[in-house]
């Protein structure tokens, strides 16, 4: 069995990593995928925003940039996330900082799953996959790590 490798890197103090990376994993199975190697990088805005000129030759703010390497279901993917933009999301979408953090997380994951968000419906159907992991991390005595 091949060892799951999930690391966050400048993630905020309050997060339980082992809880995170179980439901990660979890809801990894739950989508037919297995995780091989994952990496959150916690990045400045700057640094994000001269990341998102460089590779994706955008001008602009983002959230998370996703770096894919995943194959025959493996899941294996470097993630630069946005803790600023994370912060203005959640107090313009009502919502905590930690559930937009859990968001952008599995965001970032269901891309490499070949989801898109392209049009409503593919954001609609991304928010209800986002919400699902949202609830599974909540759960108490959480059943999926």
């Amino acid at each position: 069995m091949q060892k799951k490798i999930i690391r966050f890197l400048n993630i905020p103090d309050n997060f339980d990593i082992k809880k995170l990376s179980g439901t990660l994993s979890k809801y990894a199975q739950i989508k037919g995928y297995d995780v091989k190697k994952l990496q959150y990088n916690f990045v400045s805005k700057e640094a994000l925003l001269k990341m998102n000129k460089k590779y994706l030759n955008h001008k602009t703010n983002t959230d998370i940039i996703t770096f894919n390497y995943t194959s025959d279901n493996k899941l294996e993917a470097e993630f630069f996330v946005s803790l600023w933009a994370i912060k203005i999301s959640a107090k313009e979408y009502r919502q905590t900082v930690e559930n937009e953090i859990l968001r952008i997380i599995v965001h970032g994951l269901l891309h490499c799953m070949g989801y898109n968000d392209g049009d409503k419906e593919e954001v609609d159907n991304m928010r209800k996959m986002e919400d699902r992991f949202i609830s599974m991390f909540h759960v108490k005595h959480n059943r999926y790590v």
